[in-house]
């Protein structure tokens, strides 16, 4: 297996598994939308957290995999992976030790909090392959901003995390030891709200991503009196507050 799963206290922790460089094959990105899927059937989550074991967080897709005879498959896999990152209903926690560059660095770009080492090294270097980052054009200019989203995709170059702190992408610099401490106290906080309204919160966010902010608003509202106050658990939160206790979740 070449990618790890398991759950720990309403967190999936999903572990890239094929050291040293986590090359992301066909077959391993199969994997890991396997893992995210069953990730994203489990309602009893509060977030999912992925990282990686070996030198590398993962230096890209296999590029035997590239040409045009192969292109059809590997889109079909990365199709699939990219596709069940973004539709997780809880955040996503990335930590990026080493290298994420390629495919990886568009995988570490689907974050929601994003944490790197200080060793790690990030970027998009397949136009000096030959090749354009599907991810990495469709989503880095909503993320750091058109003109850096051509430099990081046009120029192929390498950028370190505090690079990537700087505009935005990379939340915190980390030493390599102190990296899963920080995802830890992250995940503390998710770990303290009701599962269903977490779910809830990270799809109308996602929902409302980019509309005007009045049609944002109002539709905010509605999922408010539709949806949330239907919740067993908004009771249960305000019941918590009064009694001055922590609350009990019935997670739905």
């Amino acid at each position: 297996m070449a990618v790890r799963y398991e759950t720990r206290d309403a967190v999936a922790y999903l572990t890239l598994d094929a050291p040293p460089l986590n090359i992301l094959t066909c077959a391993m990105m199969d994997e890991l939308s396997a893992a995210v899927e069953k990730a994203a059937a489990d309602e009893s989550l509060k977030a999912v957290a992925l990282a990686a074991n070996g030198k590398a967080f993962s230096a890209g897709a296999d590029v035997g995999e590239h040409s045009p005879e192969e292109a059809p498959r590997l889109i079909a896999s990365f199709s699939r992976l990219f596709r069940g990152l973004g539709a997780l209903d809880v955040p996503l926690v990335i930590a990026v030790d080493g290298a994420a560059l390629g495919a990886g660095f568009e995988v570490a770009m689907m974050a929601d909090v994003l944490l790197a080492s200080e060793r790690a090294k990030l970027g998009q270097p397949e136009i000096r392959l030959a090749f354009f980052a599907p991810v990495g054009v469709a989503l880095l200019p909503a993320l750091v901003g058109m003109p850096k989203a051509v430099e990081i995709n046009c120029s192929g170059r390498t950028y370190t995390a505090a690079e990537m702190k700087e505009i935005g992408l990379v939340r915190r610099v980390l030493p390599p030891e102190g990296l899963a401490g920080a995802v830890e106290e992250i995940l503390g906080d998710f770990r303290k709200a009701s599962a269903a309204v977490m779910r809830l919160t990270r799809r109308t966010l996602r929902g409302l991503a980019g509309r005007p902010f009045e049609e944002a608003r109002v539709l905010a509202e509605r999922i408010f009196l539709e949806r949330l106050m239907k919740l067993e658990d908004v009771r249960e939160g305000i019941g918590a507050f009064q009694e001055k206790r922590p609350p009990v979740w019935k997670d739905r």
